[in-house]
């Protein structure tokens, strides 16, 4: 994909290459100085290939560069790995899943641009690629700090991602230190409010996985 303008002057946003890597990942750690290696195993991906449906197959990675070339910026996103380790949720589901549910995994800002609005800039460009690659929700693992932020650009926050499987039929994650931000993207998807649960449910990710009208919790199974 080409060079995509944004509202910041001077500022584009394009697919990762390889040559970006030593760029991606001095941003990387830069965001992360308690332990500057943690990124260290993205390494391999910035140097895949370019192919669709998103920039490297069923990853996206992003950066924003301004007229000089110089990397500003960096988002990387792709399959929510946990959906890989549930034990509510087998293989073939979970690659289904992946195909229309997607994590924002980190988003980099060099320390002297922070504040004009480029992280901003490459979450808005995430929501419209994974919108037209046919994803029906983008995710992020959000901290108190930011949860404003997050709502600003149309996520919900929540402490648990509730994802229904069926009419009476769900399955959760939680992230012990943060909650997580979700953004609908397309109409099939929905957040459905189920007593007994402190979070919505995902309903229609998939097709014939809403959840039953007048649903509820009881503590154990759902019911109606």
């Amino acid at each position: 994909m080409g060079k995509t303008r944004t509202r910041l002057p001077g500022v584009t946003l394009r697919d990762v290459t390889a040559t970006d890597t030593d760029a991606v990942m001095r941003l990387l750690d830069s965001v992360n100085p308690e332990d500057p290696h943690a990124f260290e195993g993205v390494r391999p991906n910035l140097a895949l290939p370019q192919e669709g449906p998103l920039s490297h197959f069923r990853s996206l990675m992003v950066v924003a560069e301004n007229n000089e070339g110089e990397t500003l910026g960096v988002l990387l996103a792709g399959a929510p790995l946990w959906l890989y380790d549930h034990p509510g949720i087998d293989m073939p589901l979970a690659h289904l899943l992946a195909e229309r549910t997607a994590i924002v995994t980190a988003v980099a800002v060099d320390p002297e641009q922070r504040g004009r609005g480029v992280g901003t800039a490459l979450i808005r460009h995430s929501v419209r690629r994974f919108t037209r690659a046919g994803y029906g929700l983008l995710t992020l693992n959000c901290f108190p700090d930011l949860e404003n932020y997050y709502r600003g650009l149309g996520f919900t926050v929540m402490d648990d991602l509730n994802v229904a499987l069926g009419p009476l039929n769900a399955v959760a994650h939680r992230w012990g230190d943060t909650r997580v931000a979700a953004r609908l993207l397309d109409r099939y998807t929905t957040l459905v409010d189920v007593p007994g649960l402190t979070s919505p449910v995902v309903s229609g990710i998939l097709p014939n996985t809403r959840m039953s009208h007048g649903t509820y919790f009881d503590g154990e199974q759902f019911c109606v």
